[in-house]
């Protein structure tokens, strides 16, 4: 900016006395940086999942790192920066889930620092550097890019991307001024982290535009200009260099420009990132394409009316061209499937984006005059409009985070059970998510009203294997295998071949099975809850018509729990295929019911179609209890039930009929 341009930077920080200045800039991009990390920190306590564990991990395993500069076979990119960072961390951590998470953090808030600067410098004006690093933190679609391993290239371009704009713009200026030894050295460092972009990602193809972005934004006076050498053009040499290496190094997918509907439907997730602050007052649906594009002009046109008061035409043109660019090879190259399921993408976007929607703060910082009430309430104004950007998108971010938390704890438990299950036993999980967009907490989905962009969470991708997700997971290097059982109706998309329970039940006994249920959250352990064709171990306790006996019961309060647990072990008598349901009553001293808890044997996980006579089936049933009980005798008993007429089972102990068709299990004295 000019000389009359600096002189309107009007906040009361301007005024600070010269020894606490210095200290200001510095202070507030660690502060920043600090709240980019802890609006993410939750990501230290996630797995990898995704493409983490196959799709990165072990296709690094048999490479070294001078394969990656060398050759990119089996992947569909030319990354080598990436999978080298990712092997280096291998190299000193192994797979340590949280170390891989702290880098992607402390980039992402190094990203941040380094943006408050950027905009600080072009503008002058450190409330509009303060507000467009909150909103670039508190963009909703970056969520991808922050809390997910195998996005690390995003974070990791836009760090040498800002690093490079930053030293070359540094080298500018001490050159303009006469240290030119001074200047060669930052000239040579921006070369070097550019040079490194272009190893992280082709994206960075746009970094030479940048630069002469940043020249034509930080022009001085012309007289200053004589003489000094336009020193970007080498880098477009590099650019050039780079895209014919490109093209020559070998990889597995074949980049080709998109038709005209495919680019059509891309440009939707854009115009969404433009007007994203207005979406929750807008409540556009998917189809509302027409009114999101109207959205999208208006938008731009007011913003470059705002910037046309704040005399930044510049700095409106320089954000709208960082966001057209960085996010054309998206448009142009990858189908609307990718581009829709991949937020991640709309990370290098979203640094012109925060440029554009901070401008009201930088035209009212520098068109507010000296009077004391005059800057209260324009700094009020500004407050207020930046907390309206940045405070709507963190519950979308919160609840996007609780689904990478979800997915994390599915891996993290199938490493703990693979920890468990001795080793003569094989590994099978049934129904392990490939996507869940519900679950328990939230049963319908994220209040999302950014249409354009998915809800929910990848576990394991088609192409994946279960054993490196638990080993790559801490957990032990043992075959795992992982199927889907239709039969069960799980209601998500599951991971891993069609497979039927028929043949589930003649795997058990050499191989343990877990069942996953999205529902409560967990692993049913088909293994231990079903013993086909087994003796019973005790006598019989009750039979229930011709069907169940009952052979075994164990009741337990834990202390600390308001709640009873029930385990039952059922053997099959005689298999009809019908369908029944358990109860579990408990009832007080005057034969008042007092709680309950009914469901089918074993959760329905062993349907009674596939019931043999002799089979065990362990069954187990929690009684809450809503309000302390008062002390007392109880008495606890179960029963069956059919759960379409409500009929009850006749019950008998030694052949002789109970009142009731109930059975007590135990007589209950609570203090």
């Amino acid at each position: 900016m000019g000389g009359a341009a600096r002189a309107l930077e009007m906040s009361s920080i301007a005024q600070t006395p010269g020894e606490y200045r210095r200290w200001f800039n510095p202070l507030s991009m660690l502060i920043v940086a600090i709240l980019a990390i802890l609006l993410y920190g939750r990501a230290l306590n996630f797995a990898f999942f995704n493409d983490d564990p196959t799709g990165h991990f072990a296709w690094m395993e048999s490479r070294t790192f001078l394969d990656f500069f060398t050759s990119s076979a089996e992947y569909g990119y030319y990354r080598p920066i990436v999978f080298a960072t990712l092997k280096g961390l291998v190299t000193l951590g192994g797979t340590y889930a949280p170390l891989f998470h702290a880098v992607l953090l402390l980039l992402n808030g190094a990203n941040v620092a380094m943006l408050w600067l950027l905009a600080y410098r072009i503008s002058d004006s450190r409330l509009y550097a303060w507000a467009v690093a909150l909103i670039f933190a508190s963009f909703p679609f970056s969520y991808e890019a922050i809390a997910y391993v195998a996005s690390l290239t995003h974070p990791l371009l836009l760090f040498w991307l800002l690093l490079t704009l930053l030293l070359y713009q540094q080298a500018r200026r001490l050159e303009v001024d006469g240290f030119q030894s001074r200047s060669r050295n930052y000239h040579v460092a921006a070369f070097i982290t550019f040079l490194l972009g272009l190893l992280t990602h082709e994206n960075s193809l746009i970094i030479p535009l940048a630069l002469v972005g940043i020249d034509w934004l930080e022009r001085p006076p012309r007289r200053l200009l004589e003489g000094v050498k336009r020193p970007f053009l080498p880098y477009f040499g590099a650019a050039a260099l780079f895209l014919l290496l490109w093209f020559f190094i070998p990889k597995n997918s074949q980049q080709s420009l998109a038709s005209l509907s495919t680019l059509t439907n891309n440009l939707f997730p854009f115009m969404q990132s433009v007007v994203y602050p207005l979406l929750p007052l807008a409540q556009l649906s998917a189809d509302s394409v027409t009114r999101l594009l109207a959205m999208s002009m208006v938008s731009i046109l007011l913003l470059f009316l705002v910037a046309s008061i704040a005399r930044a035409r510049d700095i409106w043109l320089f954000g709208l061209l960082w966001f057209s660019l960085s996010a054309l090879p998206s448009l142009l190259f990858l189908l609307s499937d990718y581009l829709y399921g991949s937020p991640r993408l709309h990370y290098l976007p979203a640094v012109g984006i925060a440029l554009l929607w901070a401008l009201p703060v930088l035209a009212v910082a520098r068109l507010t005059g000296q009077k004391t009430w005059v800057r209260v309430l324009a700094s009020i104004f500004m407050l207020l409009y930046t907390l309206f950007i940045i405070l709507p998108p963190l519950s979308f971010i919160r609840c996007e985070l609780d689904f990478y938390e979800a997915a994390s704890e599915i891996v993290y438990q199938m490493r703990d059970l693979a920890h468990a299950v001795p080793a003569n036993q094989d590994l099978l999980f049934v129904n392990v998510p490939f996507f869940f967009s519900s679950y328990e907490a939230y049963p319908d989905g994220c209040e999302n009203p950014y249409p354009w962009t998915p809800v929910g969470a990848v576990v394991i991708p088609p192409y994946a294997t279960a054993r490196d997700f638990i080993r790559f997971n801490g957990g032990p290097d043992r075959p795992a295998m992982a199927v889907s059982v239709p039969e069960y109706a799980p209601g998500w998309n599951s991971f891993g071949q069609p497979t039927t329970l028929s043949a589930l039940r003649q795997q058990l006994g050499q191989t343990a099975v877990f069942i996953y249920d999205l529902t409560s959250g967990g692993f049913f352990d088909l293994s231990v809850a079903w013993l086909p064709g087994a003796a019973p171990a005790v006598p019989i306790l009750a039979t229930f018509g011709d069907r169940l006996a009952l052979v075994d019961s164990a009741v337990t309060r834990p202390p600390d729990q308001n709640e009873i647990h029930v385990a039952l072990r059922w053997q099959v008598l005689v298999p009809d295929g019908a369908p029944s349901t358990i109860f579990v009553h408990l009832y007080d001293g005057t034969g008042k019911l007092v709680a309950q808890h009914d469901g089918p044997p074993a959760m329905n996980f062993i349907p009674p179609s596939l019931w043999q006579a002799g089979d065990i089936i362990h069954d187990i049933h929690t009684i809450p209890l809503d309000t302390p009980l008062p002390p007392g005798s109880y008495r606890l008993a179960t029963g069956l039930y059919d759960p379409v007429s409500g009929e009850r089972l006749p019950v008998a102990t030694n052949q002789s009929p109970l009142p009731d068709n109930i059975f007590t299990l135990q007589q209950l004295n609570l203090p």
